[in-house]
């Protein structure tokens, strides 16, 4: 028989993170989104009104997704 999965693992195993993973996974993808997406200078000056509004895009794009991911795992 297998050995049987941890409370953890099993959260882990359905995409669960501790805030500082998330965070960490976040970053990169929202740094390249800004550069790529809005033409953001790591040089240049931005409003921070500005950098949140895109940030919130960004965020709610990845929010939908993630929430599709879920509905299509609870079909199967």
């Amino acid at each position: 028989m297998g050995k049987k999965k941890t409370k953890e693992e099993d959260l882990r195993a359905h995409g669960y993170m501790t805030p500082g993973e998330f965070v960490d996974a976040l970053v990169p993808g929202l740094k390249e989104y800004l550069k790529h997406n809005w033409g953001v200078k790591p040089d240049e000056l931005y409003h921070p009104e500005d950098l949140f509004s895109n940030a919130e895009i960004y965020l709610e794009v990845a929010r939908h997704i993630a929430g599709d991911f879920l509905v299509r795992a609870k079909r199967k």
